[in-house]
This record gives structure tokens, C-alpha cells and sequence, in this order.
């Protein structure tokens, strides 16, 4: 008897005689009274009722009847069908019998029969909220979403629309958009490609189709027709863009699994491209017209890998749109960006067409399409088409020896220190110096702090303060600084500012002591640098005391070291007795290994002036012809220069100037230049701040601490400096209360939380004042630590360290100049939960602790999240 009743409600008609009755031996009998109420607006709707007697009237929200129904109808479908509320109330105008079906039956009824389901789905126009569970299931069956996580797939299946295919109906044509994402649920269809010798293939159940053209945003290149009548399950394109921007994780899966070659448009649009690259410009058309027909198109969204350095080189790009990030790490472990390809230009050809790994990160900045060459295509290539082989092997050759002299001696030589390398001394140095930028204002060493580095001037210039205050001096291009700190193990006599916005090249204390054993002259041209500005102006020595005043944190200087000082000094010598004495205390602490090399370097230049020298002048003047090796050693009795450096650290000048040799003693650990001896000032106290409010005893200052005056060690021959004005005290001016840190809330759901530095009042420290964390969608498919460190007027500080560590394992690197909105420091992570602590090198460092991926309620999912960090160099009060 039901089914004959419900075999004629708009939603039932034309189910098989099983399906209803199915549904009708789920449906339950109930009944109402005259006036009461069936359901209220705002109530769940978790019910489908049919009318068996009886009427029905509908109230709208101002309380007017909108209509009655009678038996067949029935109500609040709508509502119940989409998981919706109801939109209005339902009052029994009679007595009244009613034919209810549960929410939980009919989703056990579709489980057991999914056909149901499609049956109503069908009829109803789109997919019931009650299918979702069957609709996960089957999204998850498919190849390229099985492994996507069960919210991404019901986000999927909520909204999925059924739609019916015509047997012989084409269900999209070539050259349309993109309709959505596409599941064939029943039928089959068949793909006809739109060119000519192309094959058609079919599409079963259960399998997702025309993906590429909805990522990539392009227009159909083959037309998809019903072999017989079908079922389509469609996403709409407008609503999967708005769920894969929610859930990046979907357009990533796709875009690694999904790929074709290229449309008959685009290979036309590609043969231009490839005529305007130099790798392939040479080439004939029908060359260009074959590799078109080789290149694959694949989508890779916004912060997804392209390849990874050491990676082999198993292709080369052009970048149909978008834009890809070319990146590599130095030597010092920051990451570099080398370039950043936009539409039309190519990129990965290196590694390609030598057959080496790839030595650098290539990813997309934002969603891009690419057209790639793989080597297996190329490969075949080349054998069907010799021309191609030949040209791109002249390619190769004439790239590997642009490579090797793509370096611009001129504009190294106008520094004086390497204007008389050779070339290959010369390239050998390049590489081993790192460029660096400091903005205007920023210190690029402080006074007393210990110098492993020497700087080049590039471009700019920079501000030389000796410790007195007085007196500096600015270096501009093709200039040195630091020399003197590096080469003697010494702390910085002065400190270095940027006067202008400067960019220097930079080189380690380590690489310029191994560059200066190979070459010679690299060592000549630092020596005689050194000579010529042996007294620079306003320098004055830098003692240990000095550097303690300047900056309480540094190092004390070793026992070893103030011993040797002492015995250096003789103070009841004179002027040439204590040049004597230093020389001979120098000696005196140099190594074995030294001691013989200037022992035989003084043969060398004894046997030259005092021997060979004299000979072949003598030769000379009586006319015969001299040997090259004799004219070599006349040259170097006339303008004769070595320079030696010992282990300890000194550097020595032995220089000859027409015959006449001296010994110029540079610089040497333990040998401060100077010519008088003035006494340090002494420390002042800082003022005990007494409050006014409430008196208060005040602190008694400590007594004043009295530097006992230590004669200097001699001063090396010919050499001279005026003595440090004593340096002027400054009081420490009252340090306000710190400002709140900002912090984003969502950070300590996820368990991160901040170590303060622990520091005295009045200490700097590296202060960490805003922590902010980026969700899914907010970071953009990134999925890194960002890093700002900035000094104590917010501007920001270049080549500050940063150390990010987890356990087992730490990686340190340093902030750059990058354009803004872009941190200074960048760090990616790829472990969840609280794995990463994150801190500023160089002064006490709040830590910022337990970084991860993941979201406050998956914590431990490698979900791309990122954490952005500000620090700040701060006075703590």
C-alpha cells in the first residue's frame, strides 16, 4: 500500500519498484493533532514527512499562513535534503497521519544501497547532505585523492552536483573553460582528442577527470562524449578554486599527479618561445616543431618545489605563467636568491644538457604553469633529429667556457689588494669573498670586539671611529678595513659605520690566511697596504682595558697573552734598545716552523743582495749579457719586498729600497704600536637613581675602580702613532618599561611559548617583541620560521645571527637585506608538533620555543603552517 502512495511524490518518481520499497519500509507512521505543531522555524530539519492524511498549514515568520497541503506533499524536503534548518513553522490543520523518514535511516538505506542515493539525488537536482559519507568513500577510492585528508574530501563531497549525460551526449566540447572538477559515478564517456592522429580513450566509474585545464585555467583541448547514459558528478570550477585556496594540500596533490602535453595552441605559442631562447634560437623550425610536441604541461602551486639542489637534472622549464624563484645555499649555509623566472623566460637547462645535479632550489611563487622537456623525450629526440644533438652540444660547450670566464677582472682590480693578482690567483680569490650590504647609520663592528673578517669597500662609503671619538675618517670604494684585527689576532682598534648605504665583499680570517699561503703576491699587496697606512689617522692602540670599558661582554684578554706582553717590555731601555727588545721578543715567541722560515728567507735575501745581485751588476756594467734569474735578483736589490706571516700571528715586511734593507715589524700578538704612554681613565660608576616619591636611602656607589698605568711594550721600528686622549665617560641615562609583546593567541594553543633572556638591569639583550603564526591558508603554502631582528630604533640589522634549533641537530645563518613585506631570515620546517626553538646570537636572547606544523586541532599533521618573529636589540630596565 506505500508503495503505490509514494511512487507518485516528485521526489520518488521513476525509482525501480526495489528502491521504493526500501525507502517505504524505512518510513514510520505518526500522527498529530488538530493544532499542534508539526515543527517550528529554526528547528533542525531531521526528518523527511509525507503527507499520508490530513492537511497541513505553513506559517511564515510574521505569523501568516503561506499555504496547506493535503496529502502527497510533502514537507520541509528542502531543508532536510541540504542538512539545513527549518525556514518555517508547520501546524496540523485536522487530524493528521504522516509517513516519516529518519535522517539516520535514510543514510543507512543509501549505505546499503548507494543507488538510492543517486536515484534521489538525481530527482531532487543536486547531491543529498545524507550522500556525503557515500561521497567521501568515493573520492577517497580515486588515484589522486585517495590520500587526501578526510575534511578535504568532505569539503569536496558537500559540494558535488549530480548531473545526468545523454547516451551520445557530449558532456563537454575542446576549446570550452573548464566546467569543475569532474567524478564519473555510472556510465562511461569517452575523451576525443581535438588533433589530428590523436586516439580516443574512455573514462570508467569511479574515475576523476578534466583536472588539468582546472588548474592550470585553460580551455579544454579534447571533448568528453557519453558512450552510453551516464552520471557526473561535478564541483563547479568557482567553488573548487574557493576550497583549494581553504586547503592547499588539494591543489598540490593534483598538481604532482596530473599532466599532458601541450595543445595545439599552446605548441604554436611554444615554438615562438623557444626560437627567442639562445639554447634553441639556431635551430631549424621543424627542430623547434618537435620538441613543441615534447613538452608537458604541469601545474605547481604557490611555495611547492620545482626540484631541489642534487637533485639529477632530468629536465628544463619555460614558464608558461606564473613565476618560478631560482635559490641556492652559500657557503656560510644562508639561502641565496639567484634569480626569478617570469612568464616567457626558462630556466634547470644547466643540469639538463650536462647530465650534473641540479646545484640549486628552483619553487613557485605563486600558482604557476609550466612546459617541460625531459630528458627521455630530448634523448629520443636527438636520435630522430641529429641537428638537434649538434647544436645543443655547441650550446654546452660555448655555456661551460662562458661559465669560466664570466668573471669581470676590471672591476675587482680596482681594489689595490688584488690589482696585482693573476687571473687565475684572481678568481680563486672571488670566490672565496662573500657580498654583504649595511644600510645607513648601521655598525659593521663595534670597537673591541675580535676581527675575523676582512672587508672590501664595493660601493659606498664607511666611517672609521677610534675609541678617543675624535678624529675619524671615512674609506670609500676599492678600500680595506679590518686588516689589522684579522691578520694579528688583535680586537678591533676602531669601530666601522656605514656612512652611506655600502656594500662590501667580505672574507673569513681562515680563508684569507690559506688564499695567503698559495699566493705570494696576495701577501705583498696586504703588506705593503699595511705599510702605507701603518699610522692611520686618530687610530689609537686598543688595549684589553679599552675593550672591557667599551663592551663589558667581550673576552678578557688569556693569561698567556698578557705574560708575553710583559716580557716584551723593558723599561729602563732606550729608544733603539727597546726596538731591539720588541723585535727580540717577537722572535722569541714565534713557533719553530717560523723561526726556520725567516731564518731561510734571510739566507734567500742575503745570497740575493749580498751575491747575485752585485755579480750580475757588475756584469752589467762591463757589458755582457745577464741571465733572467740575475736580472730578477737586480730588480729585487732595488725594489725588493716579502712579506712573512708567522703562526702567532705577526706580520712582517722585510723590505730594501735601493740597497738599503730594513725590517718594518707590522704588526705582531703582543706588539701594540705606539709611541707614548698616556693612562687609561678611570671607571666611573654608574648614579644610583633615587626616587622622589618616597624617600629612600640611596646606594652607596662603590669605590672607583683605578687602572694601575702599565708601560706599553716598545713600538716597532718605524712606526708611529699619537697616544689615546683618555675616553669621556657617559652616564647611563634611566631605561623605560618595556612595552607589551605582541603575541598572537592562536601560538599558545598550539603549546609555543618564549623563554625570557635572563639579564642584569641596563644589559642589552636580543628582546623577542612580536610573534605571530600563519594557518593554512594564511601562509600560502608556505611553511617556514621568518625572522626580523631589528636594533633600538626598529630599523632593521643585516647579518645578525640567528640560530634555529631542534632536538638532535641546530642550523645557524644570518639576516639579510631583503625587500619588504620579505623577513630578513627565513627558515623552513617539516617536522609537526613542537619541534623548533628559534634565537638571536651574539647578546642574551629570549627564546621563542616549540615551533611546528601543524594547527591547533591537528597538531601533530604536517600541515604548512608558518611563524613569524620579530626581535629586537633592547636596553632591559
Amino acid at each position: 500500500m506505500k508503495n503505490d502512495f509514494i511512487q507518485n511524490v516528485p521526489l520518488f518518481v521513476d525509482l525501480p519498484e526495489g528502491h521504493l520499497a526500501l525507502l517505504a519500509g524505512a518510513m514510520r507512521k505518526e500522527s498529530r493533532a488538530k493544532g499542534t505543531s508539526v515543527y517550528s522555524a529554526g528547528e533542525p530539519s531531521d526528518a523527511l514527512l509525507l503527507v499520508e492524511s490530513g492537511f497541513v498549514r505553513l506559517i511564515g515568520e510574521n505569523g501568516m499562513a503561506l499555504a496547506t497541503l493535503g496529502p502527497g506533499s510533502l514537507l520541509g524536503e528542502a531543508e532536510f535534503l541540504r542538512g539545513l534548518d527549518h525556514t518555517m513553522s508547520a501546524v496540523a490543520a485536522g487530524d493528521l497521519e504522516l509517513l516519516v523518514l529518519r535522517d539516520d535511516g535514510l543514510r543507512n538505506l543509501i549505505k546499503q544501497n548507494p543507488q538510492i542515493g543517486i536515484a534521489l539525488s538525481r530527482n531532487f537536482g543536486e547531491h543529498l547532505v545524507q550522500m556525503e559519507d557515500y561521497l567521501v568513500a568515493r573520492l577517497a577510492d580515486t588515484k589522486i585523492l585517495g590520500d587526501m585528508p578526510r575534511n578535504v574530501l568532505r569539503a569536496l563531497a558537500r559540494s558535488l552536483h549530480p548531473h545526468p549525460v545523454a547516451a551520445s551526449a557530449p558532456f563537454f566540447r575542446a576549446g570550452e573553460p573548464p566546467v569543475g572538477l569532474l567524478l564519473l559515478e555510472e556510465g562511461r564517456l569517452e575523451i576525443r582528442p581535438d588533433q589530428s592522429g590523436g586516439e580516443a580513450y574512455p573514462v570508467q566509474a569511479g574515475e576523476i577527470f578534466g583536472v588539468l585545464p582546472l588548474l592550470t585555467n585553460k580551455t579544454y583541448t579534447e571533448s568528453a562524449v557519453a558512450a552510453q547514459q551516464s552520471l557526473v558528478w561535478v564541483l563547479p570550477a568557482a567553488e573548487f578554486h574557493q576550497i583549494s585556496s581553504h586547503f592547499p594540500v588539494l591543489r598540490r596533490a593534483l598538481g604532482r599527479r596530473v599532466r599532458s602535453r601541450l595543445s595545439q595552441s599552446d605548441q604554436t605559442q611554444a615554438v615562438i618561445r623557444l626560437a627567442q631562447t639562445p639554447i634553441f634560437g639556431q635551430m631549424a623550425p621543424e627542430n623547434l616543431q618537435a620538441i613543441a610536441q615534447r613538452l608537458v604541461l604541469h601545474h605547481v602551486p604557490a611555495g611547492e618545489p620545482i626540484y631541489r639542489a642534487g637533485e639529477p637534472g632530468d629536465a628544463l622549464y619555460l614558464v608558461d605563467a606564473g613565476e618560478a624563484e631560482i635559490t641556492a645555499q652559500n657557503p656560510h649555509g644562508i639561502v641565496e636568491e639567484l634569480a626569478r623566472i617570469a612568464t616567457g623566460g626558462f630556466f634547470g637547462e644547466v643540469s639538463l644538457l650536462t647530465g650534473k645535479n641540479r646545484t640549486d632550489d628552483a619553487s613557485a611563487t605563486r600558482n604557476t604553469n609550466l612546459w617541460a622537456l625531459y630528458k627521455a623525450d630530448l634523448d629520443e629526440l636527438v636520435g630522430l633529429y641529429p641537428a638537434i644533438g649538434t647544436t645543443l652540444n655547441q650550446v654546452v660547450a660555448s655555456r661551460l667556457s662562458a661559465q669560466e670566464e664570466a668573471v669581470d677582472e676590471s672591476h675587482f682590480r680596482r681594489f689595490p689588494l688584488l690589482a696585482n693578482l693573476s687571473s687565475h690567483d684572481l678568481k680563486t680569490v672571488i670566490q672565496s669573498l662573500r657580498p654583504t650590504r649595511f644600510r645607513v647609520g648601521e655598525q659593521i663592528f663595534r670597537a673591541g670586539t675580535p676581527g675575523d673578517m676582512l672587508y672590501l669597500v664595493e660601493q659606498g662609503h664607511v666611517r672609521m671611529q677610534p675609541l678617543s671619538g675624535s678624529n675619524s675618517w671615512v674609506l670609500g670604494e676599492g678600500e680595506i678595513l679590518g686588516e689589522k684585527a684579522v691578520l694579528t689576532n688583535q680586537l678591533q682598534g676602531q669601530s666601522a659605520y656605514a656612512e652611506t648605504e655600502v656594500d662590501l665583499l667580505t672574507i673569513g680570517r681562515e680563508e684569507l690566511e690559506a688564499l695567503m699561503m698559495r699566493m705570494p703576491t696576495l701577501s705583498m699587496s696586504l703588506s705593503r697596504l699595511l705599510s702605507q697606512r701603518a699610522v692611520e689617522p686618530g687610530a689609537t692602540p686598543f688595549s684589553p682595558e679599552q675593550a672591557q670599558a667599551e663592551n663589558p661582554y667581550s673576552q678578557a684578554p688569556t693569561l698567556s697573552a698578557q705574560r708575553r706582553r710583559t716580557a716584551a717590555y723593558r723599561p729602563n731601555e732606550g729608544e733603539s734598545g727597546k726596538r731591539l727588545a720588541g723585535v727580540g721578543a717577537w722572535f722569541a715567541n714565534l713557533s719553530l716552523g717560523a723561526k726556520l722560515r725567516l731564518a731561510l728567507l734571510t739566507l734567500i735575501l742575503i745570497y740575493l743582495f749580498g751575491v747575485a745581485a752585485p755579480a750580475a751588476l757588475g756584469r752589467l756594467l762591463s757589458g755582457a749579457e745577464i741571465s733572467e734569474g740575475e736580472a730578477s735578483a737586480v730588480s729585487a736589490s732595488v725594489t725588493g719586498a716579502v712579506a712573512l706571516r708567522s703562526n702567532e700571528g705577526a706580520l712582517v715586511s722585510l723590505q730594501s729600497t735601493e740597497g738599503n734593507s730594513q725590517v718594518v715589524l707590522l704588526a705582531a700578538e703582543g706588539v701594540v704600536p705606539t709611541a707614548t704612554y698616556t693612562p687609561f681613565p678611570t671607571n666611573t660608576p654608574i648614579p644610583t637613581a633615587t626616587p622622589t616619591i618616597t624617600p629612600t636611602p640611596t646606594n652607596t656607589p662603590l669605590p672607583t675602580a683605578t687602572n694601575t698605568p702599565v708601560p706599553p711594550p716598545p713600538a716597532p721600528v718605524f712606526v708611529q702613532q699619537a697616544a689615546a686622549e683618555p675616553e669621556p665617560q657617559v652616564q647611563a641615562a634611566s631605561v623605560p618599561a618595556l612595552p607589551a609583546r605582541a603575541w598572537d593567541g592562536r601560538l599558545s594553543q598550539l603549546g609555543m611559548n618564549v623563554a625570557d633572556a635572563s639579564v642584569a638591569p641596563g644589559q642589552p639583550y636580543w628582546r623577542l617583541i612580536e610573534a605571530k603564526w600563519e594557518n593554512e591558508q594564511e601562509a600560502g603554502g608556505k611553511h617556514h620560521i621568518y625572522i626580523e631582528v631589528l636594533d633600538e630604533g626598529g630599523n632593521r640589522i643585516v647579518g645578525a645571527p640567528v640560530t634555529i634549533f631542534w632536538s638532535g641537530g641546530s642550523e645557524s645563518g644570518a639576516t639579510e637585506d631583503k625587500n619588504p613585506p620579505d623577513y630578513a631570515y627565513n627558515y623552513p620546517m617539516y617536522m609537526a608538533g613542537n619541534s623548533y626553538g628559534a634565537k638571536v646570537e651574539g647578546l642574551p636572547s629570549d627564546v621563542m620555543q616549540g615551533m611546528g606544523l601543524g594547527t591547533p586541532d591537528l597538531p601533530f599533521h604536517t600541515i604548512h603552517t608558518n611563524v613569524k618573529l620579530i626581535f629586537q636589540r633592547t636596553i632591559a630596565p
